[in-house]
């Protein structure tokens, strides 16, 4: 079964035994990255250092073994670092990807949405605990609503 396959290269790219905790989202992003549904969401929670992070790297490892396009994104450019330091591959700031800047005369330009170019490409999004479902009125970027605005994306 293809979903068998997909957990053990999962488990075989997680550097050490993997917990309970971790077997069970190894078997749920087995079958996320086989979902026929248009526009999966996949949320997982967690304690801190309870190994998400990790195996989310693990599964990044194992998207590149079976050539699934992803796409690393962290609210924060120091969540981006941290994704990029487990994961040894590229990781980008939500903002950074999703706008892009209006040209202005006066320097303070607003941000809109950028297109999306990526096809079937998944997006990861670490620590998506920390992004905003408020509007900030007085935003420069996009609607004002970051989660929204990804969403959208």
């Amino acid at each position: 079964m293809l979903t068998d396959h997909i957990e053990r290269i999962i488990k075989e790219k997680l550097k050490g035994s993997p917990t309970d905790d971790q077997i069970k989202l190894i078997r749920s992003l087995a079958c996320f990255i086989l979902d026929t549904n248009p526009s999966p969401i996949l949320i997982v929670k967690g304690y801190a250092g309870t190994g998400k992070t990790t195996t989310i790297s693990a599964y990044v490892d194992a998207l590149d073994s079976v050539k699934q396009k992803y796409v690393l994104l962290a609210p924060t450019g120091r969540a981006a670092k941290v994704l990029s330091s487990y994961s040894g591959k590229n990781a980008y700031t939500i903002h950074k990807k999703i706008y892009r800047q209006r040209s202005s005369k006066d320097g303070f330009g607003k941000f809109d949405m950028d297109v999306n170019l990526h096809t079937n490409t998944l997006f990861i999004v670490d620590e998506a605990s920390m992004i905003s479902n408020e509007t900030q009125a007085n935003s420069i970027f996009g609607t004002g609503n970051l989660l929204k605005d990804l969403m959208t994306y």
